[in-house]
């Protein structure tokens, strides 16, 4: 499995869990198009068959995922899936660590936490993108940091936020996301390993 592919799908989920009206469509068809794995193509194929319009992307995603009415809220932050309240120590100390290693610093402005699905997400695109642009010297120390990534973070949290949005009845274009997302994490795990 291609680590460019890989990075560019982190990239597309970040901003489907980070923005309530991403316009998304265009973004995924080229990436089924280059999509060698059946494994990820049948997801990336329903996230893209089943976009929402702009009018009703952001009223589902704040349905979903911030003032649910009917059900229960679909928690995108790390702490609250892991612990039960927001910006618990002990979930964001070890990811800040991952940041701070990788020199990655969030906007002081972000009003978001660092442990938001998007920002993890976004991280992971990040760590793929520097394995295969660092020096080869260099490339151990952003491998260990995505697996590290993946094992600690988005593996437990990712399998949490896929098994709550079938029990919300989510649009189909958020239960694909969270299935991509969950092959993603699967699949760049077995890419790493072979690095």
């Amino acid at each position: 499995m291609s680590l460019a592919l890989l990075a560019d799908l982190a990239q597309i989920l970040a901003e489907a869990f980070l923005e309530p009206d991403a316009r998304l469509k265009e973004g995924l068809e080229q990436l089924l198009d280059g999509c060698p794995s059946p494994s990820l193509a049948a997801p990336l194929g329903r996230m893209a068959a089943s976009c929402l319009s702009p009018e009703d992307q952001p009223v589902e995603y704040a349905r979903l995922f911030l003032h649910a009415r009917d059900t229960d809220t679909v928690h995108l932050f790390e702490s609250v899936q892991a612990r039960g309240h927001h910006l618990a120590p002990e979930v964001l100390e070890p990811l800040k660590a991952i940041y701070d290693e990788a020199d990655i610093s969030l906007q002081e402005d972000l009003a978001i936490p660092p442990d938001h699905l998007g920002l993890e997400l976004a991280c992971l695109g990040y760590l793929l993108g520097q394995v295969l642009e660092a020096d080869p010297d260099e490339r151990p120390r952003f491998v260990d940091l995505a697996q590290r990534l993946l094992q600690d973070h988005l593996s437990p949290f990712v399998t949490l936020v896929a098994e709550q949005l079938p029990q919300v009845q989510a649009h189909p274009y958020y239960l694909a996301a969270s299935e991509l997302a969950a092959v993603l994490v699967r699949e760049t795990g077995k890419a790493l390993g072979e690095i």
